[in-house]
């Protein structure tokens, strides 16, 4: 793994924000609610998945990254959503202060204005990622335990990163035509990880007409406010009658033929990730359905977020602490690994607020999708380089703690999180709370409802534990001496 280190280690040193955890969003599951209701995410629907044989893998994945990349990384910005506005604006009751937040495009309260999307969509003319190549990093990321990877083809913003033959906001009309999914699918293949195809289907370049540019929060807010359009300017009237008949039919058209073209274009895809639902009035007939999707590509698994249905929930940012999934359900959670989607200059959270949400997430046998983004130039930042190195560290010897464990039998408790696989549990050191690296310090784990066990022993070096067993109750010590910084594993064989 280090040899990608210092490979990329020259060029990239100061480029990054330092690897630090501030605190995560208290206000996550709000923001999440918020954007779905703008790109019309519908109630999922999940109630089975797809049993072809070539999609079985995904249950047990367990790891994925989630790459968030498009013509924001220009500016190292946060992708499709700063063109929504004031979606942190307070109640303004003043009319005069009102008229100056429109005029000076001050939206949120920084005295300077807002990037308007207009603007936003011009950093497609100095999108040229001459660094990008994937290979190299997949195979970082394949050595650190993720087992599939899901690209961002075309984000809200309209951007779509292939040379489409639908629209024209692509790779067609800039770059030459470069093919920058068909770069990622072929290091996807190279580094033997499988594939996944992340497709928006509200489309705000497209629609811009339509489409009002006022975060919601706004609307709630300040109710008064008019719409605005893509100059951030009170919105003319949008389109009606013929004109939007016809605009909603093409809008049904591009979005249903971009998706053959990413299910036809690039060999066998194993995850189709979709992100909502285009506004296309009594055209929503033409769209694509999920049997024309699963006839191009028969063994994928397809997210619930186009249409309502799907082969896998999905939790988003905020990980309930019983996520009470059916039997047999498949489920995913996606959050960032810093803060951000794509790549911004911020901190990453902390190690082992990541390994926290892995841990939880397999004992409910949900995958992990964690998001990071490349920069403008097409590499990735060094502090993901770096966190590759901690996960291929940590999964080298605590990787079998996290792949195909289930939730503890109903009759077995344990004083903190524990998993079980055949005759084996296996119970993490490691508060739910924790945000640093951890200070060792003596802890004594309590669990009920087992068999004697034949040997206790830390995962990471197999050092024994000492333990106590008396009628089902089995008492572990754990000493300070032999913890880590980072969340810790203790393996009991039954």
């Amino acid at each position: 793994m280090k040899k990608y280190l210092h490979i990329i280690l020259a060029f990239q040193m100061g480029a990054c924000a330092a690897f630090a955890d501030n605190g995560e969003a208290s206000k996550n599951k709000s923001i999440v609610k918020g954007q779905h209701g703008e790109i019309g995410n519908m109630t999922e629907t999940v109630s089975g998945h797809t049993a072809h044989p070539d999609a079985q893998w995904f249950p047990d994945a367990g790891l994925g990254l989630f790459l968030h990349w498009g013509i924001c990384s220009v500016e190292a910005m946060n992708i499709s959503w700063p063109m929504m506005v004031g979606a942190r604006l307070p109640r303004i009751e003043d009319p005069t202060e009102r008229d100056r937040i429109i005029r000076e495009k001050d939206w949120e309260l920084k005295g300077q204005p807002e990037m308007t999307p207009m603007e936003y969509w011009a950093m497609a003319e100095k999108f040229n990622p001459q660094n990008y190549h994937p290979a190299t990093w997949l195979a970082a990321a394949k050595a650190s335990g993720f087992e599939y990877v899901v690209l961002t083809t075309k984000h809200h913003e309209g951007f779509a990163m292939w040379p489409s033959a639908f629209g024209d906001f692509n790779t067609k009309n800039y770059m030459g035509g470069r093919d920058l999914v068909k770069e990622f699918v072929d290091g996807c293949r190279k580094a033997e990880i499988r594939v996944g195809l992340y497709y928006s289907p509200p489309d705000w370049y497209f629609d811009r007409e339509n489409v009002n540019f006022t975060h919601r929060n706004l609307r709630k807010s300040n109710p008064e406010l008019s719409p605005l359009d893509y100059n951030l300017q009170p919105k003319g009237p949008s389109m009606e009658g013929e004109e939007l008949v016809a605009h909603q039919k093409a809008y049904a058209e591009m979005v249903s033929g971009q998706i053959r073209e990413l299910l036809t274009n690039y060999g066998k895809i194993d995850v189709l990730w979709f992100d909502g639902n285009p506004k296309v009035g009594e055209y929503t007939k033409l769209l694509i359905g999920q049997d024309e999707m699963r006839r191009l590509q028969p063994g994928m698994v397809i997210n619930p977020r186009m249409g309502g249905k799907g082969d896998f929930r999905t939790f988003e940012r905020h990980l309930p602490e019983n996520p009470e999934l059916k039997d047999g359900e498949w489920a995913e959670f996606c959050n960032t690994w810093n803060f951000n989607w794509p790549y911004v200059d911020k901190d990453y959270r902390h190690f082992n607020r990541v390994l926290d949400e892995l841990i939880r997430c397999r004992i409910h046998g949900i995958n992990y999708l964690l998001g990071i983004g490349p920069k403008a130039d097409g590499d990735l930042c060094y502090r993901a380089y770096e966190g590759f190195e901690l996960f291929e560290d940590w999964m080298s010897t605590n990787g079998e703690s996290v792949n195909g464990v289930h939730l503890l039998a109903e009759n077995e408790t344990c004083s903190t999180h524990a998993s079980q696989k055949s005759n084996v549990r296996y119970v993490y050191l490691m508060p739910s709370n924790i945000r640093e690296d951890r200070v060792p310090q003596p802890e004594t784990v309590e669990f009920n409802g087992l068999p004697k066990p034949k040997k206790v022993f830390m995962l990471h070096n197999g050092q024994s534990v000492p333990f106590e067993f008396n009628e089902g109750q089995l008492i572990i010590s754990v000493a300070n001496e032999m913890q880590t910084k980072y969340a810790d594993v203790i393996k009991v064989e039954l």
